[in-house]
């Protein structure tokens, strides 16, 4: 049957904790307090600073229900990434980082001009984290905001 969530409505799977969606608790009694890894997970990247002994933080790139988004420099192979720090919240949930997994594994597949690469979900003092391809340019909220919402394909047209 699955577990509903309380703030969005999305439909959630019996042993979720939290909502794959929105990341809301789905059972509150259930979870424990902070833990000191959970706490440490909180602390901000900087500029210049330095995560998992690799990847020098350039500017953050965005944040949202899941995460921060960072542009990195991967200093192992000298080339800029995208490096997504999962909240400690949400990897907390056992569920979310297989689905994590398993789309990173999906994702891998996928070669097109449209979609990023997905390199590798990964732990570092606690801290889940992703590392993708950093893509330049205008993120897609702020070209919805400045063009209007994109048009969808016809699929009934010949093309």
């Amino acid at each position: 049957m699955g577990i509903r969530c309380p703030k969005c409505q999305f439909e959630n799977p019996d042993d979720a904790v939290y909502c794959g969606k929105c990341t809301t608790p789905l059972r509150p009694e259930e979870i424990s307090a902070p833990t000191e890894t959970l706490e440490a997970a909180k602390e901000e990247l900087t500029t210049g600073s330095t995560f998992a002994g690799r990847y020098q933080i350039i500017e953050e790139l965005g944040k949202g229900g899941m995460g921060k988004v960072y542009k990195a420099l991967d200093k192992e192979i000298d080339g800029k990434i995208a490096l997504k720090l999962i909240k400690p919240e949400v990897a907390a949930d056992k569920n979310t980082i297989k689905r994590f997994r398993n789309e990173l594994k999906m994702a891998r597949d996928i070669a097109h001009k449209n979609v990023c690469r997905m390199y590798d979900l990964n732990k570092e003092e606690g801290i889940y984290y992703i590392t993708m391809e950093y893509v330049s340019g205008e993120d897609l909220k702020s070209f919805i905001r400045r063009s209007g919402q994109l048009a969808g394909r016809d699929n009934n047209k010949d093309s």
